[in-house]
């Protein structure tokens, strides 16, 4: 299996590139060395780079969080696509597979992602028809209840200093109780985030960890027997929602550069366009500290999968992952 050092050394292959952001050019407090400089450089050569990410922020937000970390549009990046672009383009049609439109939100209460569409959101589960995965956070009053977890929590860079706090958990453990009752209940369950772990500074920290995110909560529950519904990579539609923005079908010299294989690079290879795994940063690194081969993330299926060590170049300093202070734990907990 042929490593390449940088996208720089395959860039020549591809007339359009599809990046993913967390893992590739942002580690969850800092860019990767060389991420922006190659990203510009594509641009400065004409090709469209277009950011496809699983982040629920509609594509303004996002486009505006970025330009405040010092990624510009049309300097860095000439376009950008979300799954909660993907996902609001359904919610706004009305296009949800379920019976009814009263949505209950689980984890912190955004409902911004519904606004002006047939959908409302309700307060109670009981009054729902369904349910939306939100980012699963803790209350103070849910982290003060499991004092022998507190160990896997860290307080949320999303917490402000007059306002509620917000506790990440790198463990799924303590959302297990509440998916069963949902369950029980019989709601369909919405994900418009399918990434398993993100890796976020903590408010008080300086080290960037892997922390729960929508996908895991929703793979937990569909091991509980619940349905999901699915927005975002590694399903077709935000694909097919990049392409149409970008005015491109899909083609081997479409690029989708990522760090997880089971969104970026399943994605890439089920939408027709070559998948480039960064294999030495962001999930791909966190899955080999884990313990896993290459051979094991992918299943060995790695044909037609070009592989680089970080989208920059080998990545240094930025890489915060060096330090993680995770321990080894199962990413589904006690299901």
């Amino acid at each position: 299996m042929k490593i390449y050092d940088g996208f720089a050394d395959i860039a020549d292959s591809f007339d359009v590139l599809l990046v993913d952001a967390y893992g590739v050019f942002w580690d969850g407090s800092a860019f990767y060395e060389g991420s922006r400089e190659i990203m510009e450089k594509m641009v400065k050569c004409g090709k469209p780079v277009c950011i496809v990410s699983n982040t629920t922020q509609l594509a303004e937000a996002a486009i505006n969080s970025y330009r405040k970390r010092g990624l510009e549009p049309q300097r860095h990046f000439t376009d950008m696509v979300t799954s909660g672009d993907a996902a609001r383009e359904t919610f706004a049609a009305g296009g949800l597979d379920i019976d009814g439109n009263r949505i209950f939100v689980f984890g912190n209460p955004r409902k911004q992602i519904f606004e002006q569409t047939p959908y409302v959101t309700v307060d109670e589960p009981r009054e729902a028809d369904a349910f939306y995965i939100s980012i699963p956070q803790l209350t103070n009053a849910q982290y003060e209840k499991l004092p022998a977890l507190h160990q896997h929590f860290y307080l949320s860079r999303m917490s402000s200093d007059d306002g509620p706090a917000w506790w990440d958990s790198m463990v799924i453990d303590p959302f297990l109780p509440q998916l069963r009752a949902l369950q029980k209940m019989g709601l369909p369950a919405i994900c418009a985030n399918p990434d398993f772990r993100a890796f976020e500074k903590p408010k008080n920290g300086d080290v960037a960890l892997p922390v729960v995110r929508q996908g895991l909560v929703a793979e937990a529950y569909r091991k509980m027997g619940g349905r999901v519904i699915e927005f975002g990579k590694p399903h077709p539609g935000i694909f097919k929602y990049a392409f149409r923005q970008l005015g491109i079908e899909a083609s081997p010299k479409v690029a989708m550069i990522g760090d997880t294989y089971r969104t970026d690079i399943v994605g890439a290879l089920n939408a027709g366009v070559t998948p480039v795994w960064c294999v030495e940063c962001g999930m791909a690194k966190y899955e080999i500290e884990q313990g896993k081969s290459l051979e094991e993330i992918s299943g060995g299926r790695l044909e037609g999968v070009r592989m680089i060590r970080a989208f920059g170049g080998v990545a240094k300093s930025s890489d915060l992952l060096n330090r993680c202070r995770a321990a080894k734990f199962s990413d589904y907990g006690k299901l």
